[in-house]
């Protein structure tokens, strides 16, 4: 290539990365969006369940706490997680529920992915296809779990694997008022 040919490239190509890091800064400053913060009140939302039964958080949470976990069919800490939590759950939920939502992953995979696991879960598997609670709640990476107490305030977040120290202190805090 020629010399001055070479300069343009470079020159364009610099130009071009200088635009797009004002354009994604611009679009991160001007955004209204907020992740999600403990001490939040909770974003409500309405899900169909893997049974095919309707789930909302205000009607559940307006008598009982609510955890819930978002998890994917390819996350080894979900599988992992999922079942102390059934574990926990099964030793007494009258205070809580458990909401495990997927996030956008077919019901194929997701019964797949059940059928594989030792135990029946029983807790609600709620579907997430179009991703609309993840965004509100802003969910990164997978497990990510959140506590929502009897008077919708969002009380804990975590981005990992729970241990079941965690999982008794998630139950604690959202059954707490």
């Amino acid at each position: 290539m020629k010399k001055t040919t070479r300069s343009i490239l470079r020159v364009s190509i610099i130009l071009s990365i200088i635009i797009l890091l004002g354009v994604t800064l611009w679009f991160n400053l001007t955004s209204d969006k907020k992740t999600v913060q403990v001490g939040d009140e909770s974003i409500d939302f309405q899900l169909e369940t893997l049974n095919g039964d309707s789930i909302q958080l205000s009607d559940i949470n307006s008598e009982k706490g609510v955890i819930l976990n978002f998890w994917g069919t390819w996350c080894k800490p979900c599988r992992e997680e999922m079942p102390d939590m059934n574990r926990i759950y099964n030793e007494g939920h009258d205070d809580y529920e458990i909401i495990a939502v997927n996030v956008s992953e077919d019901e194929q995979q997701i019964n797949q992915f059940l059928s594989s696991l030792d135990e029946k879960l029983d807790f609600p598997i709620a579907l997430d296809r179009n991703r609309d609670v993840t965004k509100a709640y802003q969910v990164g990476p997978l497990p990510t779990t959140i506590a929502i107490n009897k008077n919708g305030i969002v009380v804990d977040k975590k981005e990992y694997q729970l241990t079941v120290e965690d999982i008794y202190s998630f139950v604690e805090q959202s059954t707490s008022e």
